[in-house]
Formats: structure tokens, sequence, C-alpha cells
């Protein structure tokens, strides 16, 4: 019995970080919803792996396992769900990465309102591209990767084994193509905010009594506005490309 109360609150440790940290609960999700999921899926994979689980064999023998022992692995398999959660948090990644770019170009960097509860809150801009990005991201049953990937790696590596064999230069190349694919998606319309800067320029050489400030910063909000309607279908077709990309990406890493 007592086997069993300890693999379960291993696997709770687990579970409990990638829920905490994973993205796309937000930071506005109830700590009550997030602890009654980590509960239900540790339960569930508890059940459902309950053999590859508690076969261990300092496990078998936890009479004799100390605190000590118990705390590095329970630290161990905290590390391990919190690596998960932030390898999964790339899906959004590229979106937020687009949406703080084009806010600062457009001039809405300005509204940003601070957060009480903790730190500057993104533009507004950033939230909608995320928001439309979680939508995607649901909307094409991707969360089904997540589930079907930590399964595999509770499979591969149970409570209480050995960290995975991830190299440092893949987490680096994977937050590297997030960085590059964000870029991109902010692309088309960061050209057009471009060329709508070098108008600007050339307006105000030719009329020097032009106020830029009055005139420039709603020229390049209503351009990017409008950029933003033009390329939304192509940007939207982008995210599907870099969710795929993506889940290609972790599945060779686990």
């Amino acid at each position: 019995m007592a086997n069993l109360v300890l693999a379960l609150s291993l696997l709770l440790a687990r579970v409990g970080t990638f829920v905490a940290i994973v993205p796309i609960f937000g930071g506005q999700v109830p700590r009550t919803v997030k602890a009654g999921l980590a509960l239900a899926l540790t339960l569930f994979w508890f059940g459902a792996l309950n053999g590859v689980v508690t076969d261990r064999a300092w496990l078998t023998q936890s009479t004799q396992v100390s605190w000590l022992v118990f705390g590095l692995v329970l630290g161990r398999e905290a590390l391990l769900g919190g690596l998960l959660g932030f390898a999964f948090g790339l899906f959004l990644a590229p979106a937020q990465i687009a949406g703080e770019y084009l806010t600062g170009e457009m001039g809405l960097s300005f509204g940003a309102q601070v957060d009480p509860s903790g730190g500057n809150s993104p533009g507004g801009l950033t939230q909608l591209l995320e928001s439309l990005a979680l939508l995607l991201f649901l909307g094409l049953d991707t969360h089904h990767l997540f589930l079907a990937v930590f399964d595999n790696v509770l499979t591969r590596y149970p409570i209480g084994g050995g960290m995975p064999a991830w190299s440092m230069p893949q987490l680096i190349t994977g937050v590297a193509a997030v960085e590059e694919w964000g870029l991109l998606l902010a692309a088309p319309v960061g050209a057009f905010l471009f060329l709508t800067a070098i108008v600007l320029a050339l307006m105000t050489r030719a009329a020097p009594q032009l106020n830029l400030y009055s005139v420039g910063f709603p020229l390049r909000l209503a351009a990017g506005l409008v950029a933003l309607l033009l390329f939304f279908s192509q940007m939207m077709s982008s995210l599907v490309a870099i969710f795929g990309r993506l889940g290609e990406l972790l599945t060779r890493m686990v």
C-alpha cells in the first residue's frame, strides 16, 4: 500500500508541475481548476499505467526509503514535468513573439497596462493573437498531441527512473526555431509597416512643417490594422504549419 502512495505522489508531482507551467491554461485559470485537472490526469495515468508506474525496485521496498531519497526523486519528477510544460509552451510562443513585435511597431505598447498581480501585462494585439492561436490550437485537436506525448514519456521514462537523454543543443535549437517562426509570422505585417514608415519619412522630407507625431502614430496604427485584415488568413495558415513543425520536433525529442 505504501509503495502505491509513493508512486501516486511522484506521478502527481510530474503531472502537477506540467499543468502549472504549460501556458495553455493561462494565468487567469483558477488554481482549484488546475489542481483538479492535475489530480484527474494523475488518477487517469495511475490507473492506465499502474504496472509501469509502480514497477520500480526501490518502490517495492518503500519501508526502507529515506526522506532524502524520496525528496530527490520528487524533485526529479517535478523538473521533468516542468521541462515538458516548457516544451509544450512553445506552441503559443510564435504568436506571442509576433504580437509583441507588431505591438511595438504599431505604437500600441504605450497602451499596455500594469498587471497588479505581478509585472506588466502584454499588449492588446499580443493577447488577441495568443487567443486566436489558442482557439486554432484547440480547434485542430492539437492538445491531443500533448496527452499522447506525455503518455509516451511516462512509458519510456517511468516514475522513479532516470532523466531523459535530452541534450541542451536540442532545446536551444527548438527555442531558436520558435523565435524565427514568430518573426516570420509577423513578417508580412511588419513589411507593410516598414513601407508606411518610408512613406512617412518622404512626407516629412517634402513637408517639414508636418507634425510627425500627430500624423505618424494614427497612420501606422491604421496601416497595421489594415495589414492584419489583409494577411489574416495567411497568418492562420502559417500558425497551422508551425503547429505541425513543433509537433514533429517534440515527437523526435521524446
